[in-house]
Formats: C-alpha cells, sequence, structure tokens
C-alpha cells in the first residue's frame, strides 16, 4: 500500500512538473508576444486537480531544470540546423568557383580545394548535393557569336566567310539581342534555361528512326589483352547481368548509390539515373515523351521475336519480397531457350515499329491500345524495368558485335525502351539504349557495376553468395500479340529497317597502345585523338568536317552536354601543311601544338557551360517561340549536321572496384548523323590500349568505315613521329 501511495505521489510530482515547466514556456512566449491578458484564469484551468498555482515550492527547481533541459535541446537543434543550412550553403557558392577547369594548380584553386574537401559530407549518396549545383550558365551574345564564326571559318571559303560574318554582325544588332532576352528570362526563372529545350527538340520532337539515334555498348575485354572476355554460356553471363543490373536499379530508387565526384571532390548531376530504368519513350504525333513508371518487378526477355514477361521478385527464406539470385534467373532464362528451341524464323511481334518514323510509329501504336489485349501487353511491355534479348547469333569479332547490338533482326529490339541487355548465343553481351533517357556516362558506370560483380561457380554458372534464395520462382509470361490487322504493314515495316540496319558499314578496332604513349610526348591524349582524326578526314577528301565531339557539362544542375568545335584555322594549317613536302617539320609541329592548344582549351570552355552550340541552339528555339527568322539561321553551315560525329566516355568511374576488375569495357557504337558521315567513339583503356568504333553507310561512295580506320591508325602513326622530331 505504502509502495503504491508513493508511485501515486510520484506521478503527481511528475504531473506537476510538467505543467510547471509548460506554464514557464507558455508564459514566456506569451509574454514576449504581449499577449498575456487573462492568463491567470486560463494556466488555473489546465492545472492537474489540488496542484497550488503557479509554482508550488517543492517543485520549482525540478521545474526550473526541466524547462532549462527542454530550452538547451531547442536551443542545440536550432543552432544545428542553422550551422547545416550555412554549411550547405558554403558548398553552394564555393561550386560556383569554376576557374579549378583552368588553372587546377593555382594557389587559388588549392585553397578552394581545402575548403570544399572541408565541408563535404562523409555519405555522398545519388542526389546528396542536387540541391547545391550551380545554374546553367548563359553566354553573352557577343562570345558567342563569336565562337561560331571561329567555328565556321575553315569549313568555308573565303567569300562565304566574308557572308556569314556580315549577316552574324546583322543578327547581333537586330535580331539577338531579343532572343537572348528570352534565354535571359528563362535563365532567371529555370534551374537550367536549355535541359528541357534539348530534350524536347533536339530528341523528343525528331521524327526519323530511332535507328540513328540510339547507341549501343558491347561487351568486356580481358584486361591483360584486350581479347575477348572469358568465355560463358549465354544464360550464365545472362543471369548475372539481369541480377546486377536489378541490384543497380534498386540503388538507384532507393538513393543509396554512392554520387560520383571529378577529382574526388566535384559532385555532378545525378537527375537523369532516374530515365536508365523503368523507363520508356512513347511516339507522338509531333513529339515523342519520356515515360518514368513506379515500382515495375517485371523484366521482358526475347527470344526469336517471342516475347516473355517475367517477373524478377518473389517471397524469399524470411518472407520478403526480394530479387532472384543468379541461378535462379539462369533457370528461367535456361527453361525460355528450350521453350523456344523449335522455333524456325523469327516470330513477328511490334518491336519493327519502333524502328519506324515516330509519326508513322504514333499512328500503329494507337492501333494496338485499341485492342484490349495488346493495350495489356503494350503496357506490360513499355513498364518493365528493362529488357533483355538472348540472341540466337554468335558475332565473330568487334565489329560483327557492335553491328548486332545497334540493331538485332528487327523483332528483337524495342527501341523505344531506355535500356535493352544484349546477350548472344556465344557468350557476348552488349546493349542498347535510347538516347534521350541518358548518355553513355551513364551507362558505362552500370556496365562498370555489372563486370566487377558478375561470379562464376567452377562449372561456370552464374552465382552470388549475398543473394536471397527463393522456393517459388515466378514463370515467365508468354506475350501474345494479335497482330492480324497489321499482316500487310509488317513486312513493309520489316523491309524499312532492314535498309536501314544493312546501310550501316561498322568497323572496330583495337589498339595495343594507349593514353600512356601519348603522354610521353606531353599532350592531350583527347586532343592527339581528334588532331588524328581530322588528319584522317583531310587525307580521305581533302577538306574539313564540320566536327562534333561531346563535352560533359553535369557540374551544372540537369546538365548533359555540350559541343566541342575540334576544326580551327590552326587544325586546317596543320592537316594542310603535314603532307606538304615544303613545309619543315618543324612548321608541323608548330600548327599541331597550336591546333590542340585551341582544342583543349575548348573542350574547357565547353565543359564549363561556355560552348558556342547549346547558346546558338537555345537562341534558334527562341525564335520559333518568337516568330522571327533572322536570316543567319538559314546559313547551312551553322544548321548542317556533323560530318564527322565523335565521342569517348570514362572507363573507370568507382576506383574502389574497378581495380579489381579483369575486364574493361569494349566501347561503343552509334550511327552517323549525315550520309556522308562519320559516327567515332573511342575508348582509352587505361596506359596501353584503345577501342575504336568507326560507322558510315554504305549508300555513300565517298565513305568507307575500314579504309577511314586505316587512315586513322596511319595518322596516329605519323603525329608520334613527328612530334619525336627533335
Amino acid at each position: 500500500m505504502m509502495q503504491m501511495q508513493s508511485y501515486a505521489a510520484r506521478l503527481q510530482d511528475e504531473s506537476e512538473l510538467l505543467y510547471m515547466s509548460m506554464i514557464g514556456m507558455v508564459m514566456a512566449a506569451i509574454f514576449a508576444t504581449g499577449f498575456h491578458a487573462d492568463v491567470d484564469r486560463t494556466l488555473t484551468q489546465l492545472a492537474p486537480e489540488g496542484t497550488e498555482y503557479p509554482f508550488p515550492a517543492h517543485t520549482r527547481l525540478g521545474a526550473a531544470k526541466f524547462t532549462a533541459a527542454i530550452g538547451g535541446f531547442l536551443i542545440g537543434v536550432f543552432f544545428w540546423t542553422v550551422v547545416g543550412k550555412l554549411r550547405w550553403e558554403l558548398i553552394a557558392q564555393l561550386l560556383k568557383y569554376r576557374d579549378w577547369i583552368y588553372n587546377p594548380k593555382s594557389l587559388k584553386t588549392r585553397a578552394w580545394y581545402l575548403m570544399l574537401s572541408s565541408l563535404l559530407p562523409r555519405k555522398k549518396q545519388l542526389l546528396t548535393f542536387q540541391h547545391v549545383l550551380p545554374k546553367y550558365p548563359l553566354p553573352k551574345l557577343d562570345d558567342t557569336c563569336a565562337k561560331m564564326l571561329d567555328v565556321v571559318e575553315p569549313l568555308v571559303d573565303k567569300e562565304e566567310f566574308e557572308d556569314i560574318n556580315k549577316e552574324m554582325e546583322k543578327f547581333k544588332k537586330e535580331d539577338g539581342p531579343n532572343l537572348q532576352a528570352i534565354l535571359e528570362k528563362r535563365y532567371q526563372t529555370e534551374e537550367n534555361w536549355v535541359a528541357d529545350l534539348w530534350d524536347k527538340y533536339a530528341y523528343l520532337s525528331v521524327r526519323s528512326s530511332l535507328l540513328y539515334t540510339n547507341f549501343c555498348q558491347s561487351g568486356g575485354l580481358k584486361r591483360k589483352d584486350i581479347s575477348p572476355a572469358e568465355p560463358r554460356t549465354q544464360t550464365a553471363r545472362g543471369a548475372n547481368i539481369v541480377y546486377h543490373h536489378l541490384r543497380m536499379y534498386e540503388l538507384i530508387t532507393s538513393r543509396t548509390l554512392p554520387t560520383l565526384l571529378v577529382q574526388d571532390l566535384v559532385p555532378i548531376c545525378c537527375h537523369r539515373y532516374r530515365y536508365l530504368f523503368a523507363c520508356n519513350r512513347i511516339p507522338g504525333q509531333a513529339m515523342d515523351d519520356l515515360k518514368t513508371y513506379d515500382s515495375p518487378r517485371h523484366i521482358i526477355i526475347f527470344r526469336k521475336g517471342l516475347m516473355f514477361s517475367v517477373d524478377m521478385y518473389a517471397t524469399d527464406e524470411t518472407g520478403k519480397q526480394s530479387i532472384l539470385s543468379p541461378p535462379e534467373i539462369q533457370t528461367i532464362l535456361e527453361n525460355i531457350i528450350k521453350e523456344t528451341a523449335d522455333v524456325e524464323g523469327v516470330q513477328w511481334n511490334p518491336a519493327v515499329f519502333t524502328a519506324q518514323n515516330r509519326t508513322v510509329w504514333a499512328q500503329e501504336r494507337e492501333k494496338l491500345l485499341a485492342h484490349p489485349r495488346n493495350s495489356a501487353f503494350l503496357q506490360e511491355v513499355e513498364s518493365a524495368i528493362f529488357h533483355l534479348v538472348l540472341e540466337d547469333t554468335k558475332p565473330k569479332d568487334l565489329s560483327e558485335e557492335c553491328h548486332a547490338n545497334l540493331f538485332g533482326n528487327g523483332f528483337s529490339r524495342w527501341l523505344d525502351k531506355s535500356l535493352t541487355c544484349v546477350i548472344h548465343e556465344n557468350g557476348l553481351s552488349g546493349g542498347n539504349v535510347e538516347h534521350a533517357t541518358a548518355d553513355a556516362t551513364l551507362t558505362s558506370r552500370v556496365l562498370e557495376y555489372i563486370w566487377a560483380r558478375s561470379k562464376y561457380d567452377d562449372q561456370g554458372n552464374a552465382f552470388c553468395p549475398e543473394a536471397s534464395h527463393h522456393a517459388v520462382l515466378p514463370v515467365p509470361s508468354k506475350i501474345d500479340w494479335d497482330l492480324s490487322s497489321f499482316r500487310s504493314a509488317i513486312p513493309k515495316y520489316e523491309e524499312t529497317f532492314q535498309q536501314i540496319a544493312m546501310n550501316l558499314d561498322a568497323h572496330a578496332l583495337k589498339l595495343n597502345h594507349g593514353k600512356g604513349a601519348i603522354k610521353k610526348l606531353r599532350v592531350s591524349p583527347d586532343s592527339f585523338m581528334q588532331m588524328a582524326l581530322q588528319l584522317a578526314f583531310y587525307r580521305m577528301n581533302k577538306k574539313v568536317p564540320k566536327t562534333y565531339e561531346t563535352a560533359m557539362t553535369r557540374f551544372f544542375k540537369y546538365g548533359r552536354t555540350e559541343t566541342i568545335r575540334t576544326p580551327s584555322k590552326h587544325s586546317l594549317a596543320f592537316t594542310q601543311a603535314m603532307d606538304d613536302p615544303n613545309v619543315p617539320r618543324s612548321e608541323c609541329i608548330k600548327h599541331l601544338k597550336t591546333a590542340m592548344a585551341y582544342h583543349h582549351q575548348y573542350k574547357l570552355e565547353s565543359m564549363n557551360g561556355l560552348g558556342a552550340d547549346r547558346h546558338m541552339f537555345g537562341l534558334i528555339v527562341a525564335a520559333k517561340f518568337a516568330g522571327v527568322k533572322p536570316k543567319l539561321f538559314e546559313t547551312k553551315i551553322l544548321t548542317d549536321y556533323d560530318q564527322l560525329s565523335t565521342s569517348q566516355a570514362p572507363f573507370i568511374f568507382d576506383k574502389k572496384i574497378s581495380k579489381n576488375m579483369d575486364v574493361y569495357p569494349a566501347g561503343g557504337a552509334f550511327s552517323p548523323l549525315r550520309d556522308d558521315g562519320y559516327g567515332v567513339f573511342y575508348l582509352f583503356l587505361g596506359e596501353n590500349f584503345t577501342t575504336i568504333h568507326i560507322t558510315s553507310y554504305r549508300s555513300c561512295p565517298e565513305t568507307d568505315s575500314k579504309l577511314f580506320g586505316e587512315k586513322l591508325l596511319e595518322a596516329l602513326e605519323d603525329m608520334k613521329q613527328l612530334l619525336k622530331t627533335k
């Protein structure tokens, strides 16, 4: 009884203590605001029964301590919040410093480096820095006009250049300022003034087939000699690729994927990761749309034109839903191959529609949607996490592999899908990517993740020690399209596909030298390669090609790419002098080094958001908005596609995992932008190796991918010998 009375008394004391503490805080707030009329009556009514108001003697000390503790906690939270906000504000301000790109070793840059590194949080996940990334710059009108004149000068004759110069001056005085004002308003109101314009008008409004814009990636090469990666069975390779793509997908959706920092310091925009998986490009009459899907569980598997929807999650031993393990996925893939073993030829499906003109595909898609069964299947296909193709082909070399990954057979690539993984019958692998969704740097990082984690047991089967196990596996669901109303159209669409696919001439090179040999010449490897491309093209055609090289602009929020313009009056002087016996070697070296210096500086400015192409693109779009047609924008050399389209990507993203890899990525390819053009993707694989993928169109008598590759190798060797000249 005494214990119960003691307990009751303690409860009374605690209720009084809480009441007194509340009184202290409430009264302080009320008196601070000046609203304290009739306070006594209100607080007395709230008091526990039997409590003396306002402060019984035996509760005053405890109430004071309790109030002080609460106040101290609130003050601490306040200051922690303020300090945190101040820290992020400082990071945001430091990231606006751009001179580190131009002067990485200056005293100012070193001080900046120390300040920024001391403020960065330890935990750096996918979107950690999104809110502090700087805005994409809007260049000055005069600067862009001057750059564009530098760009076109080596591409045209003197008379044409004078005409362009006059139109440029006229544009700067008349339409230019008004169009610049439109972009300046966008700069003030948008987080990235060009991002959505680029998505819409460079990709989604284009009506031509995605066969011209999708890009492909090839599989792995042995690190020691860049020969093909260790042979694996199709299903074992496929099981590892599927499992680790799903793991990457979960890291992205949970936002726990570690973000990448350039030089372990500068964050880059990770916004486009959201389009890598569970995303589909939906065709429209005039403009397409990128659609993402929330929490799908399935993938689509192609085999001989047949399509299967497979749930990739099941209940594991703990009762939770988790990804199927690699051995379980391998079993499913083996079952699909067995089920399709007796299928003769390639079965029809709507994938061939995705290779057509976008407006044509939009019209056919409406017909599919009008059919209830086809509509349900279409939703299943478009909402999948990604697609997997189990090919029945066996590419003999990197050139054949590249062509196969880019095109397939017309019924094995749903080109609208953000990501399609391709596994050939001989175990070679690759992928096909819809370009509006992502750029090669993102998909290359995914490949690194896959190759670094793929494991095989002693029998060559896929396995993963940490994967969950499932008692009951999902059963693949065959997609049974009703294409009876398309029987006359499909052969025509298949013919269109074959014409485009067979017209592409793809040639891949593997070089047993990389950045190491070039760096010994004390020049930039990228600038060296770009000048070799210029020399090879000039030797074949005796003219300068309008040239595109990709620059990454992901230092800025929602940034993607900018164009590096390689040709200059300096590169023209070099290519003309190189084979002229009357020009001394010392003069050739001077022209080459000047051209490389120009290219390197243009590259840095492009990475810094100060290139000319995106700004000029924005001005052209602004002119459409304003309903004006400056004569400058009718200049063919400005609006023409590039005759030489080039790109490269890093081969290392996460140093922690890449050092344990026994394979290198093989690179990838894309179609040329012009009938008389080339597409070139080169990849420096460390110090000792390089891969180069070259594409052109067979229909053009002036282009030849293999010959261009031979001329490129000659140019690389001649330039090395030139720079070795004392």
